[in-house]
């Protein structure tokens, strides 16, 4: 059986407008058909009947599964043929899609979406030696994305009204975007690491990594644009400063559609808070053909476990 309702729109979270629409509800009763986990996304399918008692095959997002199996679900937290009821937000493309928020279990066990989006912390005997290093594995402390309200020039603006989230998001070709979407709103673990004329920053997002190239390093010639740039950096005490340009016209944030020019130039300080451990990452987006001035951003980060399995993104939208 399922229903629909209204919801608030406080209830909105990142990401979801364009596929879902925040003022309906769904809620399923059925049985579990199966539960795919996966990357980027993860879904379960439910077998339910129509308020006419034809059955129907449901499929309902969720997180990834590296975030899932992080916050403990495994392959069979939903086992198929267990009875179930699924409380969701109903998907503007599919009939039978939904955003998983809520799922009730047979023996009153109750599972939050809300629970599954804690930062991983590491326990404190993987602590470093130097606390104020940046080396070691971080995740993201907190969840917040820009809109750029305000922010964006008139042809910023057309480009974000361009921009078809159905279609143009990088995710569904596996791709981190852009240095800024490396940082925001990704709940997986990134590790930095420093050799000889680099520095190294691997990020389970995407299986991507970025280079940082010490100033010092002769210049590579011919540097080919790409999404992520061509980052240079060197160290002012235990600050590393960065900075990138060499881009291609790409999306800087999918979220809110917002995009940049091959002109961008990023500049970013990375440095642990002595006081409070966190890494304070910060960021200046220089971009004057989209942005009405540069923009600077700060978001701050946690020592967390390195997630040894990759992140093997499955490309296409799977609901």
């Amino acid at each position: 059986m399922l229903a629909f309702a209204a919801v608030s729109p406080g209830l909105a979270h990142h990401g979801v407008a364009p596929h879902y629409d925040e003022s309906k509800t769904v809620t399923l009763k059925g049985v579990v058909s199966r539960f795919e986990l996966i990357n980027p996304h993860s879904f379960i399918y439910v077998e339910t009947t129509d308020t006419a008692g034809a059955n129907q095959l449901w499929s309902c997002e969720m997180a990834s599964r590296t975030v899932l199996t992080r916050n403990g679900l495994k392959p069979d937290s939903f086992k198929p043929g267990d009875s179930i009821t699924i409380e969701g937000i109903a998907a503007r493309h599919n009939p039978t899609g939904c955003a998983f928020r809520v799922a009730r279990f047979a023996d009153g066990h109750v599972l939050q979406s809300t629970e599954l989006f804690a930062p991983t912390l590491a326990p404190a005997a993987e602590a470093p030696a130097d606390p104020v290093s940046i080396v070691g594995v971080w995740t993201m402390k907190r969840f917040a994305v820009s809109r750029y309200a305000g922010q964006l020039t008139l042809a910023g603006e057309k480009a974000r009204a361009a921009f078809d989230p159905v279609k143009d998001d990088p995710a569904i070709y596996c791709d981190p975007a852009s240095p800024v979407r490396f940082w925001v709103n990704v709940n997986e673990p990134f590790e930095i690491k420093v050799e000889d004329d680099r520095v190294v920053i691997d990020h389970r997002f995407m299986d991507s990594r970025r280079v940082v190239h010490f100033d010092e390093r002769p210049p590579v010639p011919d540097v080919a644009r790409s999404t992520m740039g061509y980052s240079k950096g060197h160290f002012e005490g235990k600050t590393l400063v960065v900075t990138t340009d060499h881009f291609v016209a790409a999306t800087l944030e999918p979220r809110f559609g917002v995009l940049h020019t091959q002109d961008l130039k990023l500049t970013e300080q990375l440095a642990v808070n002595a006081t409070t451990g966190d890494l304070e990452i910060t960021w200046t987006i220089d971009d004057p053909e989209y942005f009405t001035k540069p923009v600077t951003q700060k978001e701050l980060y946690v020592r967390s476990p390195w997630d040894p399995q990759p992140y093997d993104c499955k490309p296409g939208y799977h609901q």
